[in-house]
């Protein structure tokens, strides 16, 4: 029987109720007394004695009320603690103040195993360190609220360690709480990208970037690989991030892999782990994996990224990719299995010189984002206005967030005017030549030197004097390229 009993605050009432169920011979089992409260627990009793011991404590003068409940609050309280203590994948110590161990939980009794103990977990926390001078580090974890590199029976550890104290402020014991470096350290991948925005957060005003959100908000919430493709700095990490958002795998975890920035063997142990360190597939497998220029992934890690997705039966971590250009136009330099298995979705995320109306919004956006950062206020002028209009942005979103940033820097008199934008200091004349033949390297080299000289010489005719060719041969060039809507002739 459990019950609950509220009193008045009088002096002996914890006694009447006592001799009431000693006199019922209630063999009591747990007591808690509080301000006002009782909670009592004893042996198990039939209805009719349950029944009576309540009425007869309802007479006692000062008892207000008497109520039948599931468990002490003490002892659900405990048990929640234990619940969650055993839940944390790490081991847990509680230690008292004579230096023995009190509490441990199921990860600490599997990984502190010793043989001296005969493989049981020591009962003195000295036992469980490898280093003469564990106790200082452990007053220096406790006292700096910071975490130790510590060498214990199970090797080196991270030690978090956590005061204990009764209600009167005397130190009772301590809390200890060990972290595997190697899994910390991967765990720190897997956190990238939690502060994750959703489409609202992207700027345009353009009808070309609008159907390609309403694509991206149809193909969100689908349990299948997705392929961004489109050029560098067009968007594709914000629109991945989106995506995530707006699927049901939102309150997971979103990891960034960047292919590019990553060399093979680290990327490999990135993504499978070693004997000692998990690996981002196996430690995020509910939420999404955002694999930016997969184009640069080694066939090797292809081939055992293709073999891992294959062989898994249930679906795990979503994965999200980008590329410049589609999977299967890579050749020999993507995994022909890979390629089918990841590109089921796609979308084409458009370059800024396609979608012309957005680059004054996004430019006010920018402006408005570092004058709140810099604390210098400044605004626009018409000719800094047009002059962006007209030009190629060959590093799209990217580069105008960069030459916003700089022109913010420089402009005088509150005021940015279009000598402030240095403009071609952005501009890339490099092409992506790897995997094409010697026709398409000179098309796409020829493409890229004519956008550079362009946006200097925005007109058919004044670059065609530049270069020393024809009118014509430049009019060609620009059409065959789409270097602009319209050409001056």
């Amino acid at each position: 029987m459990k019950l609950a009993v509220t009193t008045e605050n009088k002096l002996g009432i914890t006694d009447d109720v006592l001799s009431i169920l000693r006199e019922k011979q209630a063999d009591l089992i747990k007591l808690e007394v509080g301000d006002g409260k009782m909670f009592l627990q004893t042996q198990d009793l039939d209805k009719s004695t349950q029944g009576m011991i309540a009425s007869l404590l309802m007479k006692i003068p000062g008892v207000k009320w008497v109520n039948q409940i599931d468990v002490l609050p003490m002892v659900e309280q405990q048990n929640m603690l234990d619940s969650l203590l055993e839940s944390i994948p790490d081991p847990v110590m509680g230690i008292n103040t004579k230096g023995q161990i009190a509490y441990a939980n199921k990860q600490a009794k599997k990984i502190f195993k010793s043989e001296s103990e005969n493989n049981k977990m020591p009962s003195k926390m000295k036992s469980i360190f490898c280093c003469e001078d564990w106790q200082e580090k452990i007053n220096a974890a406790g006292s700096s609220h910071l975490p130790v590199t510590i060498n214990t029976i199970a090797g080196k550890m991270l030690l978090d360690v956590q005061a204990t104290k009764s209600k009167t402020g005397q130190m009772t014991g301590a809390m200890l709480h060990f972290r595997n470096q190697e899994k910390v350290m991967t765990s720190g991948m897997v956190m990238q990208g939690e502060e994750i925005e959703g489409l609202d957060a992207l700027v345009y005003q353009s009808q070309v970037f609008e159907q390609l959100l309403q694509r991206a908000k149809s193909v969100a919430s689908v349990e299948a690989p997705l392929c961004l493709i489109g050029e560098a700095g067009t968007g594709k990490t914000l629109l991945a991030h989106a995506c995530h958002k707006l699927s049901d795998r939102k309150n997971n975890l979103f990891t960034t892999v960047d292919c590019q920035a990553v060399k093979a063997e680290e990327l490999e142990q990135m993504l499978f782990g070693t004997k000692h360190k998990l690996g981002i597939l196996e430690l995020n497998e509910t939420g999404t994996i955002y694999f930016s220029h997969l184009e640069y992934m080694s066939l090797h890690v292809q081939h055992k990224l293709f073999k891992l997705i294959n062989r898994v039966e249930k679906q795990k971590a979503r994965i999200i990719t980008s590329s410049a250009k589609r999977l299967h136009q890579y050749g020999t330099q993507m995994d022909s299995g890979l390629v089918s298995t990841l590109d089921i979705l796609r979308l084409d995320v458009p370059a800024l010189r396609d979608r012309k109306e957005d680059i004054e919004p996004l430019t006010i956006k920018f402006v408005s984002e570092f004058s709140e950062q810099t604390g210098k206020q400044v605004s626009l002028s018409l000719d800094a206005i047009s002059r962006m209009k007209r030009h190629y942005w060959p590093g799209n979103v990217s580069q105008l967030r960069n030459s916003i940033y700089k022109a913010v820097m420089v402009a005088k008199d509150g005021v940015i005017k279009a000598t402030d934008l240095d403009l071609e200091a952005g501009v890339n004349i490099e092409a992506e030549l790897e995997g094409l033949t010697l026709p398409e390297a000179v098309n796409e080299f020829e493409k890229h030197f004519l956008q550079h000289w362009y946006q200097k010489y925005p007109s058919s005719r004044k670059l065609a004097a530049q270069l020393g060719v024809s009118h014509t041969t430049i009019a060609q060039k620009i059409n065959k390229y789409k270097l602009n809507n319209t050409v001056e002739q």
